[in-house]
Protein backbone atom coordinates (compact mmCIF):
# COMPACT_ATOMS: atom_id res chain seq x y z
CA UNK A 1 0.00 0.00 0.00
CA UNK A 2 2.84 2.56 0.60
CA UNK A 3 4.21 1.90 -2.69
CA UNK A 4 0.79 2.51 -3.85
CA UNK A 5 0.40 5.65 -2.54
CA UNK A 6 3.73 6.82 -3.06
CA UNK A 7 3.40 6.67 -6.47
CA UNK A 8 -0.40 8.07 -6.08
CA UNK A 9 1.35 11.56 -4.95
CA UNK A 10 4.12 11.49 -7.54
CA UNK A 11 1.76 11.40 -10.23
CA UNK A 12 -0.58 14.12 -8.24
CA UNK A 13 1.59 16.66 -7.64
CA UNK A 14 3.09 16.05 -11.42
CA UNK A 15 -0.67 17.12 -12.55
CA UNK A 16 -0.55 19.77 -9.93
CA UNK A 17 2.07 21.76 -10.74
CA UNK A 18 1.95 21.62 -14.40
CA UNK A 19 0.49 25.03 -15.49
CA UNK A 20 -3.30 25.20 -16.88
CA UNK A 21 -6.27 27.48 -16.75
CA UNK A 22 -6.36 27.79 -13.23
CA UNK A 23 -2.81 28.50 -12.12
CA UNK A 24 -2.75 31.51 -15.47
CA UNK A 25 -6.15 33.04 -13.50
CA UNK A 26 -4.48 32.86 -10.08
CA UNK A 27 -1.32 34.79 -11.64
CA UNK A 28 -3.52 37.37 -13.63
CA UNK A 29 -5.97 37.77 -10.23
CA UNK A 30 -2.77 37.93 -8.35
CA UNK A 31 -1.35 41.36 -10.44
CA UNK A 32 -4.75 42.92 -10.37
CA UNK A 33 -5.31 42.13 -6.36
CA UNK A 34 -2.43 40.99 -4.67
CA UNK A 35 -2.14 38.50 -1.82
CA UNK A 36 -6.06 39.06 -1.63
CA UNK A 37 -6.91 38.18 -5.57
CA UNK A 38 -4.97 35.08 -5.21
CA UNK A 39 -5.85 34.00 -1.98
CA UNK A 40 -9.55 34.73 -3.09
CA UNK A 41 -9.03 32.47 -6.58
CA UNK A 42 -7.26 29.79 -4.92
CA UNK A 43 -10.33 29.64 -2.75
CA UNK A 44 -12.51 29.06 -5.82
CA UNK A 45 -10.44 26.66 -7.12
CA UNK A 46 -9.83 24.08 -4.06
CA UNK A 47 -13.77 24.36 -3.61
CA UNK A 48 -14.08 23.27 -7.32
CA UNK A 49 -11.54 20.33 -6.73
CA UNK A 50 -13.79 19.55 -3.72
CA UNK A 51 -16.90 19.87 -5.75
CA UNK A 52 -15.51 17.45 -8.30
CA UNK A 53 -13.79 15.20 -6.09
CA UNK A 54 -16.84 14.30 -4.30
CA UNK A 55 -18.63 14.02 -7.74
CA UNK A 56 -15.94 11.28 -8.55
CA UNK A 57 -16.52 9.39 -5.47
CA UNK A 58 -20.21 9.51 -6.56
CA UNK A 59 -19.89 8.05 -9.59
CA UNK A 60 -21.37 11.81 -11.09
CA UNK A 61 -18.42 12.16 -13.36
CA UNK A 62 -18.62 9.02 -14.57
CA UNK A 63 -22.01 10.04 -15.85
CA UNK A 64 -20.19 13.20 -17.32
CA UNK A 65 -17.81 11.24 -19.21
CA UNK A 66 -20.27 8.98 -20.28
CA UNK A 67 -22.57 11.20 -21.94
CA UNK A 68 -21.22 12.61 -25.15
CA UNK A 69 -23.96 15.66 -25.30
CA UNK A 70 -23.18 16.23 -21.68
CA UNK A 71 -19.44 15.88 -21.72
CA UNK A 72 -19.45 18.08 -24.57
CA UNK A 73 -21.51 20.80 -23.36
CA UNK A 74 -19.31 21.37 -20.27
CA UNK A 75 -16.63 21.41 -22.61
CA UNK A 76 -17.94 24.56 -24.86
CA UNK A 77 -18.86 26.24 -21.82
CA UNK A 78 -15.46 25.79 -20.23
CA UNK A 79 -13.51 27.07 -23.37
CA UNK A 80 -15.86 29.90 -23.75
CA UNK A 81 -15.83 30.98 -20.21
CA UNK A 82 -11.86 31.23 -20.49
CA UNK A 83 -12.28 32.55 -23.72
CA UNK A 84 -14.39 35.08 -21.53
CA UNK A 85 -11.51 35.63 -19.29
CA UNK A 86 -8.74 35.43 -21.86
CA UNK A 87 -10.93 38.88 -23.35
CA UNK A 88 -11.22 40.75 -19.92
CA UNK A 89 -7.65 40.91 -19.30
CA UNK A 90 -6.85 42.05 -22.70
CA UNK A 91 -8.92 45.04 -21.95
CA UNK A 92 -6.76 45.44 -18.67
CA UNK A 93 -3.52 45.39 -20.67
CA UNK A 94 -5.35 48.26 -22.89
CA UNK A 95 -6.34 50.01 -19.93
CA UNK A 96 -2.89 49.73 -17.93
CA UNK A 97 -1.18 51.28 -21.37
CA UNK A 98 -3.20 54.29 -20.94
CA UNK A 99 -1.30 57.59 -19.50
CA UNK A 100 -2.55 58.64 -16.57
CA UNK A 101 -2.68 62.36 -16.65
CA UNK A 102 -5.27 62.75 -14.28
CA UNK A 103 -8.06 61.01 -12.08
CA UNK A 104 -10.39 60.35 -14.89
CA UNK A 105 -7.75 58.67 -16.39
CA UNK A 106 -6.45 56.75 -13.38
CA UNK A 107 -9.83 55.62 -13.06
CA UNK A 108 -10.38 54.33 -16.27
CA UNK A 109 -6.96 52.55 -16.14
CA UNK A 110 -8.20 50.49 -13.01
CA UNK A 111 -8.12 46.37 -14.16
CA UNK A 112 -12.02 45.33 -14.80
CA UNK A 113 -13.52 43.17 -12.29
CA UNK A 114 -12.60 45.70 -9.21
CA UNK A 115 -14.91 47.45 -6.97
CA UNK A 116 -15.58 50.61 -5.77
CA UNK A 117 -12.58 53.13 -5.48
CA UNK A 118 -10.62 50.92 -7.65
CA UNK A 119 -10.55 48.12 -4.64
CA UNK A 120 -10.15 44.09 -5.82
CA UNK A 121 -13.18 42.52 -5.99
CA UNK A 122 -12.41 39.12 -3.84
CA UNK A 123 -15.90 37.56 -4.73
CA UNK A 124 -15.29 37.70 -8.61
CA UNK A 125 -11.91 36.42 -8.33
CA UNK A 126 -13.63 33.41 -6.23
CA UNK A 127 -16.11 32.86 -8.66
CA UNK A 128 -13.75 32.77 -11.26
CA UNK A 129 -11.69 30.36 -9.31
CA UNK A 130 -14.49 27.81 -9.02
CA UNK A 131 -15.78 28.42 -12.34
CA UNK A 132 -13.17 28.06 -13.93
CA UNK A 133 -12.21 24.63 -12.38
CA UNK A 134 -15.77 22.89 -12.26
CA UNK A 135 -15.96 24.24 -16.24
CA UNK A 136 -13.01 21.77 -17.19
CA UNK A 137 -14.20 18.54 -17.94
CA UNK A 138 -10.91 17.84 -18.33
CA UNK A 139 -10.64 17.25 -14.55
CA UNK A 140 -13.48 15.48 -13.97
CA UNK A 141 -11.79 12.95 -16.76
CA UNK A 142 -8.33 12.41 -14.50
CA UNK A 143 -10.46 11.79 -11.28
CA UNK A 144 -11.89 8.71 -13.09
CA UNK A 145 -8.64 7.62 -15.00
CA UNK A 146 -6.42 8.15 -12.42
CA UNK A 147 -7.99 6.76 -9.71
CA UNK A 148 -8.98 2.71 -11.37
CA UNK A 149 -5.15 3.03 -12.21
CA UNK A 150 -4.19 2.28 -7.95
CA UNK A 151 -5.72 -0.91 -5.97
CA UNK A 152 -4.85 -0.35 -2.28
CA UNK A 153 -4.88 -4.03 -0.41
CA UNK A 154 -7.85 -4.34 2.18
CA UNK A 155 -10.22 -1.29 1.15
CA UNK A 156 -13.13 -1.13 -0.61
CA UNK A 157 -13.50 0.29 -4.35
CA UNK A 158 -15.45 3.37 -2.30
CA UNK A 159 -12.86 3.39 0.44
CA UNK A 160 -10.16 3.91 -2.11
CA UNK A 161 -12.06 6.52 -4.19
CA UNK A 162 -11.98 8.51 -0.89
CA UNK A 163 -8.61 8.16 0.58
CA UNK A 164 -7.63 9.06 -2.90
CA UNK A 165 -10.14 12.22 -4.01
CA UNK A 166 -9.10 13.39 0.05
CA UNK A 167 -5.32 13.00 -0.63
CA UNK A 168 -4.94 14.74 -3.86
CA UNK A 169 -7.47 17.33 -2.67
CA UNK A 170 -5.05 18.37 0.47
CA UNK A 171 -2.03 18.21 -2.23
CA UNK A 172 -3.78 20.86 -4.38
CA UNK A 173 -4.09 23.04 -1.18
CA UNK A 174 -0.47 22.46 0.03
CA UNK A 175 0.29 23.42 -3.83
CA UNK A 176 -1.53 26.81 -3.45
CA UNK A 177 -0.98 27.71 -0.14
CA UNK A 178 2.93 27.71 -1.75
CA UNK A 179 1.76 29.66 -4.62
CA UNK A 180 -0.70 32.06 -2.53
CA UNK A 181 2.54 32.61 -0.01
CA UNK A 182 5.05 33.83 -3.07
CA UNK A 183 2.86 35.70 -5.22
CA UNK A 184 2.00 37.68 -1.64
CA UNK A 185 6.12 38.03 -0.69
CA UNK A 186 6.24 39.50 -4.21
CA UNK A 187 2.88 41.57 -4.17
CA UNK A 188 4.59 45.10 -4.21
CA UNK A 189 6.33 44.13 -7.76
CA UNK A 190 2.95 42.05 -8.77
CA UNK A 191 1.19 46.14 -8.07
CA UNK A 192 3.71 48.06 -10.11
CA UNK A 193 1.43 49.18 -12.87
CA UNK A 194 4.05 48.17 -15.70
CA UNK A 195 4.19 44.19 -13.74
CA UNK A 196 0.15 44.57 -14.13
CA UNK A 197 0.00 45.41 -17.78
CA UNK A 198 2.70 42.83 -18.80
CA UNK A 199 0.93 39.79 -16.64
CA UNK A 200 -2.63 41.10 -17.90
CA UNK A 201 -1.26 40.63 -21.46
CA UNK A 202 0.22 37.17 -21.17
CA UNK A 203 -2.34 36.15 -19.05
CA UNK A 204 -4.79 37.14 -22.42
CA UNK A 205 -3.12 35.66 -24.67
CA UNK A 206 -2.81 32.45 -22.60
CA UNK A 207 -6.77 32.39 -21.25
CA UNK A 208 -7.66 32.59 -25.13
CA UNK A 209 -5.41 29.37 -26.03
CA UNK A 210 -6.14 27.37 -23.60
CA UNK A 211 -9.79 28.04 -24.55
CA UNK A 212 -9.21 27.16 -27.94
CA UNK A 213 -7.68 23.93 -27.03
CA UNK A 214 -10.30 22.97 -24.80
CA UNK A 215 -13.08 23.56 -27.18
CA UNK A 216 -10.77 22.31 -29.73
CA UNK A 217 -10.46 18.75 -27.73
CA UNK A 218 -12.80 15.78 -28.19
Amino acid sequence: MTAQLLTFVLASLLIIVVPGPDLVLLLRNAARGGRRGAAATAMGIMLGNAVLAGAAVAGLTALLTGSEVLYTAVRIAGALYLAYLGIRSLIDFIRLGRREDGADDATAAQPAGHGRGGAPDSGADFRQGLLSNLLNPKVAAFYLSLFPQFQLPGMSELSQHVLLAGLFWLLALAWYVVVVAVLGAIQRVLLQRKVQRGLSGVAGVALLGLGAAVGARQ
